[in-house]
């Protein structure tokens, strides 16, 4: 008896989308986290997978499982700008395999349809960049590119509720509105073209550089326009946005715009001279110092608020003052920089800043100064470290997770000592902690920290959640995706937080909302149906 033919074709179908979902979302995550574990796992797999299938259809299901992967992967991969250029080489590849598939697994044309149409609509349909992060969460937004510069791999990004409507705002610095994508520049051919396209770029030029405030709005995230921030506001913002880019000091913020410090020629010459080099680095960061006091009236540092507790502080002469609770208070200091804030044993709330070593500051009553808790350089890497106060043990309490090589989590003792609570590994110099807040619908704030896989020795990072444990940390869910930038907040006004990051020389804003949808188990539970599914067909065509 004949199979129907329409059935036949959905059969295909199914089995083009069971495999996209299989090989995205169990095998990758699998070989990223396990590498050669998960080879020695999937390649008895495979054997059985292969013998499984009856040796009438034995070819045909190799032929279309091989056929639609690479179709999928060549999809993926054809990256032109051009309009036409992408719909060429996308036709290209579906003639290719196609044909090959058609021949050499001897299948037909409604096979061959079904593979061609699920590749083409997985292409279409679903972000590939993202789509490993779908086991526990789906992208709610991708902004396009926010930089069309050529300095800066990454600007900071931090959230703020702007305009007081119960949602945060996604800030960060871009100019994709001020300033066009640079022309496609064809490569110089004669020797006057070469000596004309050097001159040009021999040039550093300041760049135009806007604060870019995105808001939620009817379903997608908009620009607020800056004219529209009351001026306190802006302030406020630009005091959670750090000026020192990657590349400073060799360009700095300056009125709206990012301005070179040194000249490619004159700076790569006095490099070179090795006796004066460091003096000229030295002389670079003093200059920017100069600058800094000079915008900021004399004060290393300011906030306007910080924490709970603590308004108007400044950095000034070796001097730090400000109001705690609505009461003034100051005292001599060689802080530099204002951190953040942290509940202490006693219940005040302390001001953490840094100088020669990090210092949790407490504000006595007679309005002096306390230093409570220090951190020095030979306890943790504090040039380059994090440090982010989180209750983990629900104690009112703050623990203070330090991002480092290697990262900390330090509980303050009532006699001003540190206790260790969990270190990462000596020779793990990937683990680093992001944040410390609820995600989706949980009620528990969790930790978040990028991480590298458990076996690999490579140093990508994956961005994950974890629960403190007295035994470690018990990891919740996992996005394999290098991402940077992590910030915690409720954009879309639901009451649930999302994550917002980017990738790395992206300029590319991405909005992670949490799902309930158990992906991972559903994937699994799909997997083990079709090797059933295959047992039985075998047996019963035996």
């Amino acid at each position: 008896m004949r199979r129907n033919p329409i059935l036949q074709t959905i059969s295909w179908a199914l089995y083009a989308i069971a495999l996209f979902l299989i090989y995205h979302l169990l095998v990758k995550p699998a070989f990223l986290d396990l590498t050669w574990i998960a080879l020695l796992i999937f390649l008895p797999l495979l054997a059985f997978c292969y013998f499984v299938v009856h040796p009438s259809e034995r070819r045909q299901v190799l032929v279309f499982s091989i056929g639609f992967l690479l179709l999928d992967r060549a999809l993926t991969r054809v990256d032109v700008k051009a309009t036409a250029a992408l719909l060429i080489g996308g036709a290209i590849a579906v003639i290719v395999i196609a044909l090959l598939v058609k021949w050499y697994g001897r299948l037909n044309w409604r096979a061959v349809g079904s593979l061609v149409l699920i590749a083409l609509l997985a292409n279409v349909t679903f972000n590939r960049d993202t789509l490993t992060a779908l086991s526990h969460f789906t992208v709610k937004y991708e902004s396009d590119r926010l930089y069309n510069g050529d300095w800066v791999d990454y600007f900071p990004i931090t959230l703020h509720d702007v305009n007081g409507d119960g949602k945060m705002e996604i800030i960060t610095y871009g100019n994709a509105e001020e300033l066009p994508l640079p022309e496609e520049i064809e490569k110089p051919e004669t020797e006057e073209e070469k000596k004309a396209m050097a001159e040009k770029l021999r040039h550093l030029q300041a760049e135009p550089v806007s604060v870019y405030v995105l808001t939620w709005k009817d379903g997608q995230m908009v620009r607020m326009p800056n004219d529209q921030i009351p001026a306190d506001t802006m302030e406020i913002i630009k005091e959670k946005l750090p000026t020192d880019y990657p590349g400073f000091p060799y360009y700095t913020m300056k009125d709206g715009q990012l301005v070179p410090n040194v000249q490619r020629q004159p700076y790569a010459e006095g490099m070179l001279q090795i006796g004066t080099a460091p003096y000229r680095a030295f002389m670079l960061d003093m200059e920017n110092i100069a600058n800094l006091l000079a915008e900021n009236e004399g004060s290393m540092d300011l906030r306007q608020t910080l924490g709970s507790k603590y308004t108007d502080l400044h950095i000034k002469d070796g001097m730090l003052t400000g109001n705690y609770d609505g009461k003034p208070f100051g005292g001599t200091t060689k802080a530099t920089k204002l951190m953040t804030t942290m509940m202490l044993p006693d219940g005040r709330e302390g001001l953490v800043v840094m100088g020669e070593h990090l210092s949790v500051l407490s504000v006595e009553p007679d309005g002096t100064l306390t230093e409570s808790y220090t951190l020095t350089r030979k306890q943790a890497e504090l040039a380059t470290g994090e440090f982010i106060p989180a209750d983990i043990d629900n104690d009112k309490v703050d623990e203070l997770l330090v991002a480092g090589k290697p990262s900390y989590i330090l509980k303050p003792k009532p006699d001003g000592t540190w206790e260790i609570l969990w270190a990462s590994g000596d020779r793990d110099k990937s683990f680093r902690f992001s944040n410390f807040a609820t995600i989706g619908n949980n009620e528990k704030p969790e930790i978040i920290a990028k991480a590298k896989s458990w076996v690999s020795t490579t140093e990508t990072r994956y961005l994950a959640g974890y629960d403190y444990t007295p035994e470690g940390l018990k990891q919740n869910w996992r996005i394999y995706l290098p991402l940077i930038n992590v910030q915690i907040g409720d954009i879309d006004g639901d009451k649930k937080n999302e994550i917002v990051a980017n990738m790395y020389n992206t300029h590319r804003i991405l909005v992670f909302k949490q799902h309930n949808i158990p992906v991972f188990g559903l994937t699994i539970a799909l997997f083990v149906g079709l090797l059933g599914y295959g047992v039985v067909r075998r047996f019963r065509h035996a």
